[in-house]
């Protein structure tokens, strides 16, 4: 077969397969119905989708049922412009087609803690942290926040923590587990939450209150209580005038701010029966109503996470409210210098004075004054000596009324007072050795800020023989030694030295007073006189002979 006759036959079965195939086509096109591939499709907000269809023939015309929920174009493309569901109707050559289109949300999560934060779990803590608001974030097709989604709330257990359905609000009941499902269109998001029990705090209802005087220190103790003794908590104090509640401020982890309420509280120490403060005086010599309010900050076994996204692993709360202290009983408070030395000399021909004490008064810059006079009262004396309290009563009034060899105003340089001053006085120049003297300090009130407060001691000087230095030791100390009280003056060294002396006073049918040697040797001298001169007139009398 040449070739010519081989490119006819082939063009003719090529021809034969183009009209068959086109017969099909047509027949097919006109016989098929018209239907749009998707009978009803999820749509993102603002996502854009294309409907396909099948069959038919000619244009096709598009149309929605809510524009304003779906809209369509000419071409059969969706876009979901709200949350809802919209109809897609699409006809061709007199036949038609529909799909529901549901309009969704893209994405969903929970947030918690005003929304700041994303989260899948909540911790709860009961009588601390027992409300949450949960919210959900909704998100569009371009992952743009949708505010106040249309949201359905539920919890898997309301006996441990409820939700309200439509707000998101957490209400712990009792510690436990629970999940919480958040669901809005088309999403749905769940969150774990648990509920802790309460920190235990101390319980005060049957704590005594007891402030003391002991020796330097007023102190202030709190009985009938169990503290909690571990690391994990710490128990301020604050003392107000009135019983107006103060306010606490704490850190963001929940515990009392220390730094920001510096001036303003002190801490308690720890004991396993009672709470205890060595550090009362300085609220004590208020002139004012003493309130106390104990702050208790005690560590949680779990945290939780605030509004501000801050981690709060603290419980803090006034456990103590506005109880009235008494101050300590008068006049143990208002009346003994209990420890105070008072010395001085000469260094390098410079004069020098110290003077210390502890006294109830724990304010720097406490004006007073310091008064320092001799004592010749015995009864006084004998008084303390015994021990008996009301010779320092006796002491204070004597002080106030007699003359003093020392008196000055002074200011307080430190919480316990000392002072370094050259030669506020010259102590060997004032002092007799030996002598009792009362040293007396009276605190200035300062137009009734602070309560009144004045003291007495007793002391005895004491000069040194090689040296210009001078002490006065107070009674309470182990250098201070009691001389005889027997007469009706202070009887010191110098005073028995000086009733020693020949009294060469002579008053008008008087004899002068001698004392008992000067008689004796007198009589001896005499005597021995007399013998010696019958002596020598006995050996001229034999010689004669």
């Amino acid at each position: 077969m040449n070739t010519n006759v081989k490119n006819k036959i082939l063009g003719i079965i090529f021809a034969t397969i183009l009209i068959l195939t086109l017969f099909n086509i047509n027949v097919y096109a006109e016989t098929s119905t018209f239907e749009l591939t998707d009978k009803s499709m999820d749509l993102e907000l603002n996502r854009t989708r294309y409907l396909s269809y099948t069959g038919g023939s000619g244009d096709i015309t598009w149309e929605s049922s809510e524009p304003t929920i779906a809209s369509v174009d000419n071409e059969g493309h969706v876009e979901g412009k709200k949350i809802g569901k919209a109809v897609i109707t699409a006809t061709r050559g007199g036949e038609t087609s529909s799909c529901t289109v549901n309009v969704i949300y893209s994405s969903l999560n929970i947030k918690a803690n005003s929304g700041s934060l994303v989260v899948s779990s909540v911790n709860l803590v009961m009588g601390e942290h027992e409300t949450e608001k949960l919210k959900a974030e909704a998100r569009d097709w371009d992952s743009n926040v949708i505010s106040n989604p249309e949201t359905t709330w539920v919890s898997s257990n309301t006996s441990v923590v409820t939700v309200n359905k439509t707000t998101g609000e957490l209400k712990a009941i009792k510690p436990g587990k629970a999940t919480i499902t958040a669901t809005v269109a088309g999403q749905e998001d769940t969150c774990d939450v648990e509920v802790f029990s309460a920190p235990v705090f101390t319980d005060f209802s049957k704590a005594k209150y007891k402030t003391a005087l002991n020796w330097t220190v007023e102190s202030l103790q709190i009985t009938g209580i169990k503290p909690d003794t571990g690391l994990s908590s710490h128990y301020y104090y604050m003392i107000t005038k009135d019983n107006k509640k103060p306010s606490i401020t704490t850190t963001k982890y929940g515990a009392v701010d220390t730094e920001k309420m510096k001036n303003k509280i002190e801490y308690l120490s720890v004991n396993k029966d009672y709470l205890f403060t060595n550090n009362f005086s300085k609220y004590a010599e208020l002139n004012q109503d003493l309130y106390l309010w104990v702050i208790q900050d005690e560590s949680l076994a779990h945290y939780y996470t605030d509004s501000n996204g801050n981690t709060v692993s603290y419980a803090t709360k006034f456990v103590v409210n506005g109880e009235k202290i008494n101050r300590a009983k008068l006049p143990q408070l208002n009346l003994i210098l209990q420890t105070m030395s008072l010395w001085g000399g000469n260094k390098k021909d410079n004069q020098y004075t110290y003077i210390t004490f502890n006294f109830p008064t724990d304010t720097k810059n406490r004006k007073f004054k310091l008064k320092i006079g001799k004592v010749t009262d015995n009864s006084i004396l004998t008084k303390i000596q015994k021990n008996n309290y009301t010779g320092i009563t006796e002491l204070l009034q004597y002080a106030k009324k007699h003359d003093a060899v020392y008196s000055k105003d002074l200011t307080t340089t430190s919480l316990a007072y000392f002072r370094s001053d050259n030669a506020l006085f010259d102590g060997r120049k004032l002092l007799e050795d030996d002598a009792y003297y009362y040293i007396y300090a009276q605190f200035d009130d300062e137009d009734g800020k602070y309560y009144p407060i004045e003291g007495v001691t007793l002391a005895q000087a004491w000069l040194a023989e090689s040296s210009n230095a001078w002490d006065l030791w107070a009674y309470t100390s182990s250098d201070f030694k009691w001389n005889n009280l027997t007469t009706t003056t202070t009887t010191t060294k110098k005073s028995t030295e000086k009733s020693n002396k020949k009294d060469t006073t002579v008053a008008k049918g008087v004899i002068p007073q001698t004392g008992v040697k000067p008689v004796i040797i007198g009589s001896i001298v005499f005597v021995v006189a007399i013998g010696a001169f019958f002596y020598i007139r006995y050996n001229k009398l034999r010689d004669i002979k």
